[in-house]
């Protein structure tokens, strides 16, 4: 009888783990997809006025006309301080 209870909560367990490991991606997915190629890092935003794409690892802003192409390139070097222009 006391054999019979141990198996019985064992199974139980290992029947709950499984489940809990089991269900864990749909609860809380940790797949993050990133960015692998030349463009990782450069974000984009668009305005009425064209386009403007912004490098996180170098400060460096790219900014295209709508009415043509490449306008300016600016670089920002600290926060709270102007944009540089870059030739």
């Amino acid at each position: 009888m006391r054999i019979d209870w141990y198996t019985k909560g064992v199974l139980t367990v290992i029947a709950v783990l499984l489940g809990v490991i089991a269900l864990r991606p749909y609860v809380s997915p940790d797949a993050v997809a990133h960015a692998q190629g030349s463009f990782a890092g450069v974000e984009f935003s668009a305005g009425t006025g064209g386009l403007d794409f912004f490098d996180t690892r170098t400060g460096e802003i790219w900014g295209y006309s709508s009415a043509g192409p490449f306008s300016e390139k600016l670089r920002l070097t600290r926060l709270g301080q102007p944009l540089v222009k870059e030739k």
